[in-house]
């Protein structure tokens, strides 16, 4: 009986540990996703939460931030859009105040559902106006530099200068002119822009454009050179414009206007003087991001992928914004290539995903730019309002609009891409290997300690590659700070510290927290235990507290017997009973309930006793 006891407790403690030990490991997977799961797993949780959350939101509940950068991550939903339709005024948003930021967002978030975006763009580029900020001038180059005579033609009328041997001008080129002081370029006048200039030289001559900050700086010279034999003639034109709040230029404004307006096909040239020349002054709006997009230049994409940090992600200093909003834009920028730094932030953002599956807290906004620019697809058919075909299921080939024309191919209008800032083209672009570029690959815990640009197999240096320099990244979302051993209510989050030694704690959601049910354990552990080693004296215990037994001799009240004299039994009687019946047995008195429980009690004692 003994064992048989012992064994049932201890099947019981067992289950109580294997129980408890499934609730934590189960509560312990809602607390955290600390290990990296796989893209496709991780970007379709995250848009599953993200539909969570805006689900059962009312469109006054929403911000317009929200409503357009979720939009733009899961397609049409009728709160996301009713929000972005009240906040509409004549083609701009928000209606409070219409900017050119939020329009442009706007702009590409309709785009994305399929809407037309006319009236966006009728508003944007009302808004459009010659830049005051940018000096602009004009060359002449004659070839194998020796004396020629020009003429300028503009208004009507001619202008004649000289170009002596040593490339210098003399002469008056008119109003529209004056000269630099370098005296070898000629500087345009604001009022001449816009003005169409026709330039013929007595011998062979090169002409084009430069620009540059009004307080000076780097010079920049203009995409577009032109050349004409002796007596030829060229043209140039000076168009330097911006997006305007008012008089001023709005740089931001002017970085989304044209990444949006280049995503509906329209021509943004004359915006890139003025994006390209001030950006130096912008860095807090990330703009080599944009002008990755916008240009495919390998300056924009070596100074994107060496401002990632740590291997993980984008933090711009002075940014406006935060991580999340500075990696999705990088993302964006980097999602038509194969990249190591993209592929990095990819399992980074993967590896800090709330249990729910989105990222900064649940944070809407976040959760939908990140989805935007690290995992971009076409939203499906029924989150849109119009379909467009696929370029390549039509034979086609996606790539950059820059990259397209310069390899003689020409856009086709109607089809659509899946990669940001890719256009359908009508031939296939090649890109060179990155050891064809005489470049070098980096891993993934390397970096590049000069330029690099884009190759088909992803990011090629042009100089060595050192190891990732560790920094302090205790910066995440929620209440952090660096220690040496985190406090109660805190836990790791596996951020660094930069080489300090300590680690980076993070306050633990209540509704995750296993304190409580390790406590429980350990009570639960010692209380079977010793009920195994004190199993007698237990049963005992449990008897008194149940059943409030007393050990103490029960004593009972004598009853008198009746007077009446017995009287014996006849012999005779005796015999005359039936075989195999009981002789009569003495009367005796029936024990009550309480006598009989005690009874069982004290025999089952006697029996442990043996």
């Amino acid at each position: 009986m003994k064992k048989g006891v012992s064994i049932v407790l201890f099947s019981i403690v067992l289950l109580l540990i294997f129980g408890l030990a499934s609730v934590m490991a189960q509560s312990d997977s809602n607390v955290t996703t600390g290990t990296t799961t796989s893209t496709s797993e991780g970007s379709k949780k995250a848009e599953q939460c993200l539909a969570d959350l805006v689900k059962n939101k009312d469109s006054a509940d929403l911000s317009l931030q929200e409503a357009v950068f979720a939009t733009l991550a899961i397609g049409l939903k009728k709160n996301l859009d009713d929000k972005i339709k009240s906040e509409e005024s004549a083609g701009c948003w928000p209606k409070s105040a219409c900017t050119i930021r939020d329009t442009a967002q706007v702009m590409l978030a309709y785009d994305r559902i399929g809407r037309s975006t006319k009236d966006a763009e009728k508003w944007l580029t009302q808004r459009n106006g010659s830049t005051t900020e940018l000096k602009w001038f004009l060359e002449i180059d004659i070839e194998n530099s020796v004396a020629s005579q020009c003429t300028l033609n503009y208004d009507g009328s001619d202008k004649k200068i000289k170009i002596g041997d040593d490339m210098k001008i003399t002469g008056s080129a008119g109003t529209c002119f004056s000269l630099s002081s370098s005296g070898y370029w000629l500087e345009v006048k604001s009022n001449c822009f816009d003005k169409n200039i026709t330039i013929s030289c007595d011998q062979d001559f090169i002409t084009s454009t430069l620009y540059q900050r009004s307080s000076g700086g780097t010079v920049y010279v203009s995409a577009d050179t032109h050349s004409a034999s002796s007596l030829g003639t060229t043209q140039e034109e000076v168009r330097s414009k911006c997006f305007k709040i008012g008089a001023t230029c709005d740089y931001e404004g002017s970085l989304w206007a044209a990444l949006a307006l280049d995503k509906a096909d329209k021509e943004i040239r004359n915006y890139l003087p003025y994006l390209l020349a001030l950006a130096d002054t912008n860095q807090k709006y990330f703009p080599d991001a944009f002008l990755y997009v916008l240009t495919g230049g390998d300056d924009h994409y070596s100074e994107v992928v060496q401002n990632q940090k740590q291997g993980k992600f984008w933090q711009i200093t002075g940014s406006p914004y935060n991580r999340y909003y500075d990696t999705s834009l990088a993302m964006l920028a980097l999602s038509r290539i194969s990249s190591t730094e993209l592929e990095n932030a990819r399992n980074y953002l993967l590896s800090i995903q709330t249990k729910e599956g989105c990222w900064n807290n649940n944070n809407i906004r976040d959760t939908g730019f990140i989805l935007y620019g690290g995992w971009p697809k076409t939203v499906a058919a029924e989150t849109r309002e119009s379909s467009a075909a696929l370029c390549e299921a039509a034979s086609y080939f996606c790539g950059a609009k820059f990259a397209c024309l310069d390899s003689g191919g020409k856009m086709v209008d109607g089809y659509e891409c899946t990669n940001f800032g890719d256009s359908c083209c009508s031939v296939k672009v090649q890109e060179e290997t990155c050891e064809q570029k005489s470049g070098i690959l980096c891993s993934s815990t390397q970096e590049c300690s000069g330029k690099e640009i884009s190759s088909s197999d992803g990011s090629c240096c042009l100089s060595a590659c050192q190891e990732v320099q560790v920094e302090n990244t205790c910066e995440i979302a929620g209440a952090t700070t660096c220690r040496f051993s985190c406090e109660a209510g805190e836990s790791a989050n596996g951020e660094s510290c930069g080489g300090t030694g300590k680690i980076c704690c993070q306050l633990v959601e209540k509704s995750g927290s296993l304190l409580w049910l390790w406590i429980l354990l350990i009570i639960l552990v010692i209380l079977a235990v010793l009920g195994i080693i004190y199993k007698d004296k237990v049963r005992v215990w449990v008897y008194k507290f149940r059943k409030k037994a007393v050990t103490t001799p029960i004593t009972r009240t004598a009853r008198p017997i009746s007077a009446q004299p017995l009287r014996p039994v006849p012999f005779g009687a005796l015999l005359r009973q039936p075989m195999g019946r009981p002789l009569p047995q003495p009367i005796t008195r029936p024990m009550t309930p309480k006598e009989r429980e005690m009874e069982d009690t004290l025999r089952k004692l006697r029996d442990m006793g043996r």
